[in-house]
């Protein structure tokens, strides 16, 4: 049954599609939680089930993508218009770490070749691949404006649309990545799979996901980034993912978390403390404005680091291999 029949927009309801677990296809399962949009607070009411089968974490029902595409607006996180134009040097240089250790971590298994994005957003790190010099790139993207900017901005060839829908050429890609977007797909198994058929043999698939094995997932509970109604479809144990990743035919299977996570757990600190902001804003108001002051983030340095080396951080990347022929 639908869990909400809320309307957005000019009025539009709401659309729900039952969905059976992307791992082993039961429809057997229990329900964890359910809870509002609490990144973007569009309307809506949404549930996460565990399969009771294999483990799984999904949401059921879930929306399609004509209803789901309207809760990532313009604004969306993954969407920083300002920042991708920004040519201060320095402030690039601390936007950009993250992806520069992404970049570094990959070129240690690839050094260059032709790369395939999924979920480009507004061509941050494809912005680092060029600077690199390395790589031949093209990117997926489903938001349209984010795609277009991408496209003029810098001259590279990138599909709009759904990377489950895109028609593209097999054995083609020495490597593949999604920076957090395995999640938000409707079956992350069957994307998985087609990366599989898109890499040439001895090419890469790199991707990060939420860490459902994390500190922070313990603490926060339902309130964790990592769940982040509707947007992530799936969850997936580490367990689950790494017997997924051996069936599909990928060797060298590695993980790491390989940038600290003190974003997301601003953002679960925010939906914990979205819970008793009505009776204490005063109190929400300081919590948001000593978290993301420099201090915390100096303080916060060295223990998230320690999280990431333990691989205890928010996110983690696995990095992935088509055995060669």
């Amino acid at each position: 049954m639908p869990v909400d029949v809320t309307t957005l927009d000019e009025g539009d309801p709401l659309n729900w599609v039952q969905t059976n677990c992307a791992r082993c296809g039961s429809s057997d399962s229990k329900v964890c939680f359910e809870g509002p949009d609490r990144l973007e607070g569009l309307p809506g009411n949404f549930r996460f089930v565990e399969c009771t089968t294999c483990g799984t974490f999904r949401q059921d029902p879930r929306l399609p993508w004509e209803s789901l595409a309207k809760f990532y607006p313009e604004n969306y996180t993954a969407y920083d218009y300002i920042a991708a134009e920004n040519k201060n040097i320095i402030a690039d240089k601390i936007r950009n770490r993250g992806n520069r250790k992404r970049r570094r971590a990959i070129e240690q298994y690839q050094p260059g070749g032709r790369l395939l994005e999924v979920g480009c957003g507004t061509g941050a790190f494809i912005q680092e691949l060029l600077k690199a010099g390395n790589w031949t790139v093209e990117g997926i993207e489903p938001g349209e404006k984010a795609a277009l900017h991408v496209r003029n901005s810098l001259n590279i060839p990138v599909i709009h649309g759904l990377f489950e829908e895109a028609d593209l050429e097999s054995g083609a890609y020495d490597a593949i990545v999604m920076w957090c977007v395995l999640e938000h797909l409707e079956n992350p198994v069957k994307s998985l799979q087609k990366s599989y058929s898109l890499l040439k043999n001895g090419g890469w698939l790199f991707f990060s996901i939420p860490n459902y094995e994390c500190l922070e997932a313990k603490i926060f509970g339902e309130f964790w980034a990592g769940w982040d109604l509707p947007r992530h479809m799936y969850v997936f144990p580490r367990p689950v993912l790494l017997q997924v990743l051996d069936e599909i035919g990928f060797r060298n299977i590695k993980t790491r978390c390989i940038s600290t996570s003190y974003h997301m757990l601003g953002h679960s600190l925010d939906f914990w403390s979205q819970s008793w902001a009505e009776k204490h804003p005063g109190l929400k108001s300081l919590l948001d404005k000593a978290y993301w002051s420099w201090p915390a983030r100096l303080a916060l340095f060295l223990p998230l680091a320690v999280l990431d080396r333990l691989k205890l951080s928010s996110n983690i990347t696995y990095f992935v291999q088509k055995p060669p022929a």
